[in-house]
């Protein structure tokens, strides 16, 4: 791959990676104004929704910053 391919990989990754975090924090906060709210069946739902979703855009998060060392390890040989 060409050097200016890796880069413009790299900045299109760091830029979704900077959105899944975002949705990270949002939907952990969330999650946690949910759960401390009185105990309903909505409640309980959503809370469960919300952690599944956190967990979920954690997992992506994490997926994505491995493909990025992969492209850094690839600029720098």
């Amino acid at each position: 791959m060409k050097k200016l391919d890796i880069k413009e990989r790299l900045k299109n990754h760091r830029n979704v990676q900077t959105h899944l975090w975002t949705g990270v924090l949002i939907t952990g906060g969330g999650t946690l104004s949910v759960a401390q709210s009185p105990e309903t069946f909505l409640n309980k739902s959503l809370f469960l929704i919300g952690v599944v979703f956190f967990f979920l855009f954690l997992y992506f998060y994490l997926n994505k910053n491995e493909q990025i060392l992969k492209l850094t390890k690839k600029l720098e040989d």
